[in-house]
């Protein structure tokens, strides 16, 4: 008896879907050709399912990120903005099982209308993992009939667990900070310093694996400062040596030397008053900035920049001078001091690009 009373719901509950369906639009994968297909790098992992006539639904991960499920439009089926209703869809071979309401989210205009985050993820996750389809609902919208049209899109579970099982192992073995979080660095050292500590070796770690896997990544410059503390020498010394400990250690978690540039300031560039505990700790540091393809191109262009504000400057001096001097030689001097920067000079404009990035 109970048996007959369940059909006879599951009945039911089709015939109802049916009729709401008469004017809807209808987008799934059928068995033969559901796939969910994973790409995968070092920084990113993405599961794909097309879906026929429609589009596709992304899961995907990026490093530093969380994840996203997006639905995407393609081609004229594009799904109305509004509100959108997400159940499931179980298949008709399970009368013991029925549709059973996952929510509602806000569909926008666009190629990409619905995004999903990772907390409204996991339901659906749950339900395609378990084999049953999940289906996405459009509110009703007028069509070119009398009546209002519904479009629905199907995220078939046939093959999912497969491809949701490797997609999740590339996830676990992705980097879990992307450029920005490891661009800059900056490890502490204390007076008197034998060594690296444990977290600075930890902190390091992080750009080693990120400057290996990231091909882009064409420079990694090491600077170490001191305090003002001690003479001259002492805190030149003390600057070369945290330097050469950080490109030592980087050089020995699998960074090539050549990307390496270690330079050493001593006080030169500080950061904080040197007049308290605290702030002396904080000028004993080493910055490590990663300059990739994008950065240097920037960086240049800055320096360009620079250099023609620079010679336009010059130039106006000179003409100035000229008219008090002689000219061919307040031209030569210009051209000469123009052309030419000193290593100190060189230093500095590049740290303080670091410096002022850092912050």
């Amino acid at each position: 008896m109970v048996s007959c009373v369940r059909i006879y719901r599951v009945v039911l509950a089709f015939a109802a879907f049916s009729a709401s369906a008469a004017h809807a639009q209808m987008y799934s994968a059928d068995l033969t050709t559901s796939e969910w297909k994973v790409t995968s790098s070092p920084f990113a992992c993405s599961l794909t399912h097309t879906i026929p006539g429609f589009g596709k639904a992304v899961f995907a991960r990026k490093a530093g990120g969380a994840e996203t499920l997006n639905l995407e439009s393609q081609g004229k089926a594009v799904f109305p903005a509004g509100k959108a209703t997400i159940e499931t869809l179980p298949p008709q071979w399970r009368s013991d099982l029925m549709p059973v309401a996952l929510g509602s989210v806000t569909a926008t205009s666009g190629n990409q209308p619905i995004n999903l985050s990772s907390a409204e993820i996991a339901p659906l996750v749950a339900q395609l993992t378990a084999g049953v389809n999940v289906m996405y609902s459009s509110q009703a919208v007028a069509s070119t009939s009398s009546s209002s049209s519904v479009m629905r899109v199907v995220l078939s579970a046939k093959n999912f667990a497969t491809g949701y099982k490797t997609y999740q192992k590339c996830v676990a073995d992705i980097i879990p900070y992307s450029f920005a979080q490891v661009a800059r660095t900056f490890i502490n050292y204390p007076e008197k310093a034998t060594g690296l500590t444990s977290t600075n070796k930890t902190e390091l770690q992080k750009v080693a694996r990120y400057v290996k896997a990231d091909p882009k990544v064409v420079g990694v410059f090491v600077d170490g400062h001191s305090d003002d503390s001690g003479l001259a020498d002492a805190r030149e010394s003390a600057s070369k040596q945290a330097a050469e400990w950080v490109s030592g250690y980087l050089t020995e978690q699998g960074i090539s030397a050549d990307k390496i540039t270690t330079r050493w300031h001593a006080d030169k560039f500080l950061i904080a008053s040197n007049k308290t505990d605290a702030g002396r700790a904080q000028n004993r540091r080493v910055t490590v900035r990663l300059e990739d393809e994008a950065a240097h191109k920037e960086f240049m262009k800055k320096e360009e920049e620079t250099r023609k504000a620079t010679e336009k400057t010059n130039a106006e001096t000179v003409s100035a001078d000229a008219k008090k001097t002689d000219v061919a030689t307040a031209t030569s001097s210009s051209a000469s001091s123009a052309s030419k920067m000193s290593p100190e000079e060189i230093s500095r404009m590049v740290e303080g690009y670091d410096l002022r990035k850092a912050k």
